[in-house]
């Protein structure tokens, strides 16, 4: 500073360079870490859809609850089964060995406790099952989820 009176236009500069860089590091960093904040919050997310739908098909096997087709349905016999038809018992277990997938609504696993009605998802989900015939009666080995298109 040559006098006392104000700071040199070149000071002046040089304090509003500094300021405009360190506020631009400062906000590309945020928005990296909103960014990586996003991800991960829809990466537990969609766990706790797969986790639901996984829980609905379990109590569609053990606990004898009730599954509503979200459309019609064929089957190899030839006989068609109505969208929003309940199907429960060994009748839904025929399906699941014949269809080895059946898609649920995140709306239906929300208005049936499975998931929080926060979570404010409107997608499908297929619940994949694996089957086995022992003893001449269809037993579920194994149930997975997987996401459609219209959840990510």
């Amino acid at each position: 500073m040559k006098d006392k009176n104000g700071y040199t236009l070149g000071e002046v500069l040089a304090v509003i360079t500094i300021l405009s860089l360190v506020i631009v590091l400062t906000v590309s960093v945020a928005v990296r870490l909103l960014d990586q904040t996003k991800r991960k919050v829809n990466e537990y997310d969609e766990k706790i859809l797969l986790d639901a739908a996984i829980t609905y098909g379990e109590d569609l096997d053990k606990n004898g609850k009730s599954y509503f087709l979200i459309d019609d349905m064929s089957l190899e016999s030839g006989s068609v089964i109505h969208a929003n038809a309940e199907v429960n018992g060994y009748a839904l277990k025929s399906i699941i060995n014949e269809k080895k997938e059946l898609p649920v609504k995140t709306s239906k696993l929300r208005e049936l406790g499975y998931i929080d009605k926060k979570l404010d998802y409107n997608c499908t989900i297929d619940m994949v099952f694996e089957t086995s015939i022992q003893d001449g009666y269809i037993v579920i080995d194994k149930i997975s989820a997987k996401l459609e298109d219209d959840c990510k």
